[in-house]
């Protein structure tokens, strides 16, 4: 007989990963140094491994149900269409909201430009695919639309979408790169709560990670700067881009909703947002897990603030 999955034990699965995630870079950066520090293809391969496994294996040595927990369904033809339709403008929203915050934030700390190795042969375009986006489609999303998703909906579906998209942007560690995934998380929920299917929440995942390699390799940015940084104008530029794709993806996820109608039972809530964020909030893996990346975003803050204005 297998045995139910608990929010609890989800959420201590999260918090005890979130500490390993960040205890062995820790560890490999001491021990390694530049080495590991400026191969972020390590890093990025060590962390999907972890995140993957650490969901699977859980599942497998308390007894659950892994199929209907991971919701290993097939995806239809027509929700499908759609997903591959929304991934140029979910993604051309996400560098919006990151450009915004990105922009704010350049005023009072001196953000280091953060690049993965140069794709400068069709080898490097396959490497970059396989590590960065088929590996975060399958891993990253088997944690949170898989088994936190699924933890999460006896709150009400709608809910849980909400609170592992906000989760899937804690997990990122980066202040300039928050926005852009609890979006994305958000959209990435709804596929998969609408549709049954983890393929769903796989499929856009993946679409997401690919245009981002595919810029990468057809136009990468030649800078030698080591800084983040965006003028007023190139804002203005995401703005312009950002807000016609994020209504080009409404009406999309408008014909998404109508090819998905009663394909699934969508779970109500249970009590009111402030109850849900009390309660959710309050549970210490989930808070000690916020704590850690409140601490963590303000000394990252506090040093680049002093880079900034050092004398």
């Amino acid at each position: 007989m297998k045995n139910k999955l608990t929010l609890t034990g989800a959420n201590v699965l999260f918090f005890v990963l979130t500490v390993v995630l960040l205890g062995y870079q820790f560890v490999a950066s001491i021990l390694f140094g530049d080495i590991f520090i400026r191969n972020p293809y390590y890093v990025l391969m060590i962390n999907q491994v972890l995140i993957g496994s650490f969901a699977a294996v859980y599942c497998i040595l308390n007894r659950i149900d892994i199929r209907e927990t991971f919701r290993i369904r097939k995806l239809e033809i027509a929700p499908a269409l759609l997903i591959v339709l929304l991934a140029v403008p979910l993604y051309l929203g996400a560098v919006m909201l990151n450009g915004i915050v990105i922009y704010g934030l350049q005023f009072i700390a001196e953000l280091p430009k953060q690049t993965l190795p140069a794709l400068e042969t069709p080898s490097d375009l396959a490497v970059g695919i396989a590590i960065v986006a088929v590996m975060p489609g399958i891993c990253e999303e088997l944690l949170h639309r898989g088994l936190l998703l699924t933890a999460y909906e006896r709150r009400g579906s709608y809910r849980a979408v909400v609170i592992v998209a906000v989760l899937f942007g804690l997990i990122h560690f980066d202040i300039t790169n928050l926005a852009g995934p609890v979006l994305l998380g958000l959209v990435f929920g709804y596929y998969v709560v609408r549709t049954g299917s983890i393929f769903a929440g796989i499929l856009a995942h993946f679409l997401n990670n690919l245009i981002a390699e595919l810029i990468q390799y057809f136009w990468a940015d030649q800078s030698s700067s080591e800084r983040l940084m965006l003028t007023g104008q190139e804002l203005l530029g995401f703005i312009a881009v950002g807000i016609p794709a994020l209504a080009v993806a409404a009406v999309l996820l408008h014909l998404f909703r109508g090819v998905t109608e009663g394909k699934t039972e969508i779970i109500p809530p249970i009590s009111r947002p402030g109850q849900d964020l009390k309660t959710v909030a309050g549970h210490w893996p989930v808070a000690a897990v916020v704590s850690i990346y409140a601490v963590l975003m303000i000394m990252t803050l506090f040093v680049m603030m002093a880079t900034k204005f050092a004398i």
